[in-house]
């Protein structure tokens, strides 16, 4: 419904109002999981893991090479390896928002990560970015 409505402007006035990208996710019983873009035209593609914004290309080429189906924690883990990789300041809990989407007695709940469950993904990401560093120079 959404990326008709801004197909719609784009066909019927030739603008772009919205101008905006946007990811959204969510779960069905037919498909599962799903994760979708749509760009400010009204295109919209289903991915398994994907980024928009400032160095996506950066980032969706990460994901290529490291997404391999991961659980929650990985995922989590994966997540803050392409920020920290494509980000151009430093990771802080309070400059990052992360959400999940998990099922639960037969419920879709979404969830916002706690600053503090942030902080602890940084810390964790950057402890294993050290000991890689260290196996580097060994």
């Amino acid at each position: 419904m959404l990326c008709n409505e801004k197909q719609r402007y784009t066909q019927v006035g030739g603008k772009r109002p919205f101008g905006v990208s946007l990811l959204y996710m969510g779960w069905d019983q037919h498909f599962g999981y799903q994760l979708y873009q749509s760009d400010p035209s009204g295109n919209y593609t289903g991915w398994k893991a994907t980024c928009i914004g400032n160095n996506h290309q950066a980032a969706v080429s990460l994901l290529k090479q490291e997404y391999k189906s991961p659980d929650l924690i990985e995922a989590k883990k994966l997540a803050m390896k392409v920020l920290s990789k494509t980000l151009d300041v430093k990771l802080s809990a309070e400059k990052i928002e992360m959400a999940t989407l998990t099922r639960r007695n037969d419920k879709t709940i979404v969830e916002n990560l706690t600053v503090a469950e942030v902080s602890q993904l940084i810390k964790e990401h950057e402890e294993k970015e050290k000991e890689q560093e260290v196996q580097q120079l060994a």
